[in-house]
């Protein structure tokens, strides 16, 4: 919050987590963050999660998108592979059934480029935006942590990239206005900002346009992409708003990409029911997609940074609930103030575990002499 020196104090006094006796569950969509009367609140279960010693450095995948856009579908069959009908909730109805921010216990073990060694991953699937119950205000704060806590923010959608589409991502123009780097009153530079926030993977669902530039060129799904965000012309203020929901994009998210994937399956009755459907009965090119979007999704997702620092889960947690203390305060997150949130909780933590330590080798020591003519 904007009180950073008030929420340090406030902080001193938490209740520990029992990390030596838990277990995490298995295979399992447990609450992240939910959202009861009127408040954000990050849950105990995935504190103790992500708090697990074992979580030396970690990658986070949030899927973000409107709802009933088939978000928990895409995780459940193409990310995490899963034939089972045990997942995130799935529903057949108009009505959203992710509620706030759920996280899936078994995170991925991701080896590439970005890590010198295999690293967990954990998938988070998002509420859906625009929800004919929720505010907009609600979908802004949903995005804006979605977008702080994410390594990879995968943002879902149907069919080609219109001026539909782009408008659904105007959250970008309240990012400035949501989130600051600094607690003084000055007006942040947007390539600062753009340096907290994801890699963008932008999946287009029942895609089946050829991927052509206007010269009928065949071109990638990144140049489609950029083509998508060029600048239109015009002078009108309509056309001013639209390029600058564009440039704003191209900022923040500097870091691109897109994807496309056709309709899973040829029967419209069948759309209902996705989740249990065997493979056989999806289309053989959905299938084949599944694996590559699997695969960049993979490639593409780094060790969560902040300040340019990997994050432990522990300091991921911390950092949750300083956002969360902030927006449920009716504050502007302020990043520098957070990150000083995240120190000071791990110096306490450290702090007591070298303590204990201490004591620990002092006591094995004194056992061990205590019989000694000269101790």
């Amino acid at each position: 919050s904007n009180s950073g020196d008030e929420l340090l104090d406030n902080n001193d006094i938490k209740k520990e987590l029992d990390l030596e006796n838990y277990k995490p569950p298995k295979q399992k969509a447990i609450p992240f963050v939910t959202f009861e009367d009127g408040k954000f609140i990050i849950s105990e279960e995935s504190k103790k999660l992500l708090s697990q010693k074992c979580n030396d450095n970690l990658g986070i995948i949030s899927l973000v998108g409107k709802y009933r856009t088939g978000k928990s579908f895409l995780l459940n069959r193409v990310i995490l592979n899963r034939k089972e009908s045990i997942g995130f909730s799935v529903g057949p109805t108009f009505k959203p059934c992710t509620k706030g921010i759920w996280i899936w216990s078994d995170p991925l073990m991701i080896n590439n480029v970005h890590c010198a060694q295999p690293f967990p991953c954990y998938l988070i699937d998002t509420e859906g935006l625009g929800a004919y119950d929720e505010e907009v205000n609600h979908d802004s704060k949903i995005f804006l942590i979605a977008v702080l806590i994410s390594s990879l923010f995968v943002y879902n959608s149907f069919g080609a990239i219109d001026e539909n589409q782009i408008n659904d991502l105007s959250f970008v123009l309240n990012l400035s206005k949501t989130i600051k780097i600094k607690s003084v009153s000055i007006e942040d530079n947007e390539e600062e900002l753009a340096k907290y926030f994801p890699t963008l993977l932008w999946l287009l669902r029942d895609f089946s346009l050829k991927l052509e530039d206007k010269n009928g060129n065949v071109i990638t799904e990144k140049q489609y992409l950029e083509n998508a965000l060029e600048e239109i012309s015009g002078m009108s203020t309509t056309i001013e708003e639209k390029n600058r929901v564009r440039a704003l994009i191209r900022t923040y998210f500097p870091e691109r990409d897109c994807f496309v994937m056709v309709r899973p399956i040829e029967k419209e009755n069948d759309l209902q029911n996705l989740q249990n459907l065997p493979d056989n009965q999806f289309r053989r090119e959905f299938l084949e997609q599944s694996k590559i979007f699997r695969n960049k999704v993979m490639k593409k997702t780094k060790p969560k940074r902040f300040r340019n620092k990997i994050l432990t889960g522990s300091m991921l947690v911390e950092l949750v609930q300083s956002i969360l203390d902030s927006i449920n305060s009716g504050a502007i997150p302020v990043i520098e103030n957070s990150w000083k949130y995240v120190m000071k909780n791990e110096c306490i933590k450290n702090s007591k575990e070298l303590s204990k330590r201490f004591i620990t080798e002092i006591n094995k020591y004194k056992d061990e002499n205590k019989n000694k003519p000269d101790f």
